[in-house]
């Protein structure tokens, strides 16, 4: 039977590509541990480097070095905690922890945050990663949610040199780290949603935050046990990072709307950059690939890519990072809300998640236009076109 609809899931998406695929594409990448190794001399070097030369002009750009191979094992950690890597086990939990605390994240927070919460709910009322809704700018706590994003989200009423909006990677990690200590379902007014954090989840973040600490401290000894030295090592390396990161993050959701539940296709955006960035990266810029098989090896987020163009032209979106970008700085400062219910929000019958956005509520647009329609796609006509051709 035909079965067309506007959003998918990521189970309906799989099992048109996924067949297309070649196994190994899901076998362990341990081998890009090395790459790990690799970039802990880059950083090594270079927190020598601003131990031994006191020149600012110096040290900055070793700082912008540091802060690039953090960004790399950054990307590279995205990967091992979904499990592209390595297998769940102790070994794998203390890698984690290592790499995600040289950038200042506790690895069990992310995990909670990102891989059981965000990736779940992306563009969804739930979404730990969203912008705020118009009428969130409105309720109680809207003034702090105003100013937030003012400062730390691209928008049309900001500068495109505002460094708050490359430094949001940060107050990210600090607005849902306040929160994790909050009890109950309690959380700033400035964070969207808070995942469950069960006791034992406080206490290995306890454990995690106490890792980050040690290791700042061995970064301290290591600049030169000088605030100078740390500083350029540790802290002003971190605001490098997190602009580095956020150039790719801004643009992986946040030009898409809310919807009812999350179409990895509709609510997420892929990006050109060059084939070194790419290669440096672990193809982050495959965002939307990622959102389809969040545990696959990286290396054959191209190959979806083209899979993707050739099944679905009219619902995957990959922009030139020109293009992304300044979209970004065109849309508004908020989600904002339509009074009618409309196309997007409606799913098939097939669709087995309950509804995140009440029938009777407000629909849920972006703050960007472009790409609110939902094409309509038959599930069936897409299968036969798969079995015929392969």
């Amino acid at each position: 039977m035909d079965t067309s609809t506007g959003l998918l899931t990521r189970g309906q998406y799989a099992a048109i590509v996924k067949p297309l695929l070649p196994a190994e594409a899901f076998t362990l990448s341990k081998r890009k541990l090395w790459q790990c190794g690799a970039h802990l001399v880059v950083i090594a070097l270079c927190v020598w480097g601003i131990r031994e030369w006191t020149n600012v002009f110096a040290r900055l750009a070793l700082s912008a070095t540091i802060g690039h191979s953090l960004t790399c094992m950054v990307f590279l950690a995205h990967e091992l905690s979904h499990g592209g890597m390595m297998g769940r086990s102790t070994v794998r939990y203390l890698l984690e922890v290592f790499l995600w605390g040289l950038n200042m994240v506790p690895a069990t927070m992310w995990r909670k945050l990102h891989n059981e919460n965000h990736h779940a709910h992306a563009n969804t009322l739930n979404d730990p990663d969203r912008y705020f809704r118009q009428s969130e700018l409105d309720a109680p706590g809207g003034t702090w949610r105003r100013w937030y994003a003012r400062f730390f989200m691209p928008h049309r009423l900001t500068s495109r040199w505002n460094l708050g909006v490359g430094f949001h990677f940060l107050t990210y990690i600090l607005r849902h780290l306040a929160t994790v200590f909050y009890p109950g379902a309690g959380r700033p007014a400035i964070v969207t949603f808070k995942p469950d954090y069960r006791s034992g989840d406080r206490w290995r973040i306890v454990f995690e935050l106490a890792c980050i600490v040690g290791l700042q401290v061995a970064i301290y000894f290591a600049a030169g046990q000088t605030l100078s030295g740390w500083l350029f090592a540790g802290p002003i390396a971190l605001l490098f990072t997190s602009t580095y990161a956020m150039s790719y993050i801004w643009t992986n959701h946040y030009l898409h709307g809310l919807a009812e539940f999350h179409d990895p296709l509709l609510g997420s955006t892929s990006i050109d950059v060059p084939p070194l960035l790419d290669r440096l990266h672990s193809n982050f810029s495959y965002h939307t690939e990622h959102h389809l098989f969040p545990n696959m090896s990286s290396d054959f987020y191209p190959l979806v890519s083209k899979i993707l163009r050739e099944r679905f032209p009219e619902r995957y979106h990959r922009l030139s990072y020109r293009q992304a970008w300044r979209k970004l700085w065109q849309g508004e400062l908020h989600i904002v809300e339509q009074p009618a219910v409309t196309a997007a929000v409606v799913a098939s019958a097939a669709v087995a998640e309950p509804p995140l956005v009440d029938a009777e509520a407000a629909t849920l647009s972006g703050p960007h236009q472009g790409f609110s329609e939902v094409p309509q796609v038959s599930l069936a006509a897409t299968s036969f076109s798969n079995s015929h051709s392969h």
